[in-house]
């Protein structure tokens, strides 16, 4: 009897030094590291700099945006991959750093499924095909059969190895019968940039980053790549209806480090989809051309185990490699 009520007594005495579950901490309680895999001013900066306030203010602390561009996005996601899985390193991704890159370089041993805490898809959306305004192109079929009949002499942008950029240019060239160029940045900003000064012939970019630049009109739009009409550019054909087969969508998705606690995830993935579904969020995408689209952290996951299965058999087919 004495000796259970001295370690009860002793229990006492260590309890407020005893860890405490993560939920009962008061998470966050300091300011949350947002990682961006590329550099500003491409679809992943614009979105993640969309949500920094809406999700700083409904949780409290400060969301501090982090550009740590280079290898496609793999910089980041290695960061990210490394950092303490408690909720202060987080990273807004996009398919190239989750899906493609790892199946493009076997020497990056990153598995979605493995490595990643899905918390939540933020967009989805087509990629659009543009040129600069002063092009001699003035719709796709004209562009595609310039191509064919200089082999080896047009280039395209993107927004770095493995982006889905590349993946769509890739596309266009295997299922095209094309000899074209590929020339990556380090973003789409850059890329975007080079394009409009006319350093390359084309790029196949997202429509939140190029919409802007098409209603300024120093971009004009040739070709979109969803399955079917975008309701944000109904006069912009379908890819896949001059190329059959090209068809490919971007997202893009917050993700944590893996054995993120599940009080942590739960209290992400409900601020996050306030502010995704949310006024704010939803009419910004709009305005730029592009959709907000919510999944939450289960249907996300299985959204990267169906895009990896999707894109190994893309990449299979149009046999794409890192160059």
């Amino acid at each position: 009897m004495k000796a259970s009520r001295r370690h009860l007594l002793a229990a006492a005495a260590l309890a407020p030094f005893a860890p405490r579950p993560l939920h009962a901490q008061g998470f966050p309680a300091r300011p949350i590291k947002l990682l961006v895999g590329f550099s500003p001013g491409g679809a992943t900066d614009i979105a993640a700099r969309l949500l920094q306030p809406l999700l700083g203010e409904a949780l409290g602390q400060p969301v501090v945006v982090e550009n740590r561009s280079g290898g496609g996005g793999n910089v980041a996601t290695d960061l990210l991959t490394h950092a303490e899985p408690d909720g202060y390193t987080l990273m807004l991704a996009s398919p190239g750093q989750l899906i493609v890159n790892p199946l493009l370089d076997p020497k990056f041993s990153f598995d979605a499924a493995r490595d990643v805490t899905a918390i939540g898809q933020t967009t989805s959306s087509p990629l659009v095909l543009v040129v600069p305004a002063n092009s001699p192109y003035r719709d796709a079929r004209a562009l595609i059969d310039a191509a064919r009949a200089r082999p080896g002499k047009m280039n395209y942008a993107s927004a770095g190895v493995g982006s889905s950029m590349h993946i769509a240019g890739e596309m266009l060239k295997a299922y095209g019968g094309l000899d074209i160029i590929h020339v990556p940045y380090r973003g789409s900003g850059p890329a975007i940039t080079d394009l409009i000064a006319g350093g390359v012939d084309f790029m196949i970019d997202s429509v939140s980053t190029t919409t802007p630049h098409i209603r300024n009109g120093v971009l004009r739009a040739l070709a979109q790549t969803g399955a079917e009409p975008f309701q944000e550019m109904p006069a912009v054909p379908l890819l896949k209806d001059i190329v059959p087969g090209v068809a490919i969508t971007t997202w893009l998705g917050l993700v944590g480090p893996a054995r993120l606690p599940a009080p942590v995830v739960a209290r992400l993935s409900g601020t996050l989809r306030g502010a995704v579904q949310g006024p704010v969020f939803t009419a910004r995408m709009k305005d730029l051309g592009s959709q907000a689209y919510w999944a939450g952290p289960e249907d996300f996951a299985a959204h990267l185990a169906a895009e990896r299965q999707r894109a190994a058999e893309v990449i299979r087919r149009a046999g794409i490699r890192l160059e």
